[in-house]
């Protein structure tokens, strides 16, 4: 080994934190055919029972947002216009 490579995995510089074993393994639960089937309805049944049903109208439904901009840009243009044709 050359003397001016250090290689020691004691070096602290080499050292970035200790490893800490689980105090247990947790064990795998096994599940039958018939008992995994129905717990994944159930939880597919939660899902679709819990999530929001948007209806057919409200997804193409112009945001309100849209309307304010818009009407804000047709105020900015006909109010020079309006003004023009008072002071005319």
């Amino acid at each position: 080994m050359a003397e001016g490579v250090n290689n020691s995995f004691n070096n602290p510089k080499f050292n970035v934190g200790v490893i800490v074993p689980p105090d247990k393994i947790q064990r795998a639960i096994l599940y039958s055919d018939k008992n995994a089937t129905q717990n994944i309805r159930t939880a597919q049944q939660d899902v679709y029972l819990n999530s929001k049903k948007i209806s057919y109208e409200d997804r193409f439904k112009t945001p309100k947002s849209v309307w304010y901009t818009l009407g804000a840009a047709a105020l900015a243009i006909l109010f020079p216009a309006a003004r023009k044709l008072i002071k005319k």
